[in-house]
């Protein structure tokens, strides 16, 4: 499933430098990967670097007895990332399509409220979530041609919504506008 071509074109979404499967580099207890510690911190056993995160925040990897994909090194800590590799890839390519497109806007929250995720629940389809970097949670919505991406951490929330079309964005921005939690939200890139 992931092969040199699936590296780069994933890497691409937040331009993470491929490790696997051009080279297989293990981080594990007995032997951490970097110099000074793991990449990995506190996972009990063998994990295989899929790829580093851009500015070298974090790591992904894949556990030798599991198919989940672990985020390591954000915050000094290890947390299962995606359920699968399958689940992984689905969120590298989804990102890729909200964060590149031409009509993306953005804007900050506080903490992510009940009131906004029920909005987006009724009104959208949700896609694959993954947690522990760049928030606690990221949560993924898509409706027609609108993708909303909220990366949810403690104290703030950061939303990226694209869309297809100005109009198409626009109306969707009005409607997250009817929230009270983005009332006042300053929308960045477009809206």
């Amino acid at each position: 499933m992931l092969t040199a071509d699936v590296a780069r074109e994933i890497a691409r979404a937040y331009g993470d430098r491929p490790i696997y499967p051009e080279h297989i580099l293990l981080d594990a207890p007995d032997r951490p990967s970097l110099p000074g510690g793991r990449r990995f911190p506190g996972w009990p056993g063998p994990v295989l670097v899929l790829a580093d995160e851009s500015q070298g925040a974090c790591s992904y990897g894949v556990p030798l007895d599991s198919d989940q994909v672990l985020v390591g090194g954000a915050n000094h800590r290890t947390v299962p990332y995606a359920a699968s590799v399958r689940d992984f890839l689905a969120a590298r390519r989804w990102d890729y399509q909200c964060v590149s497109s031409e009509l993306c806007a953005a804007a900050q929250t506080a903490e992510l409220d009940q009131a906004s995720l029920d909005f987006l629940q009724a009104h959208c389809r949700p896609s694959v979530v993954t947690n522990g970097w760049p928030g606690i949670r990221q949560y993924r919505y898509e409706r027609h041609d609108v993708r909303v991406l909220l990366w949810a951490d403690n104290g703030c929330c950061d939303w990226l919504v694209s869309a297809a079309t100005e109009a198409s964005l626009a109306a969707f921005i009005r409607a997250l506008r009817q929230m009270p939690a983005l009332r006042t939200a300053r929308w960045a890139d477009g809206a």
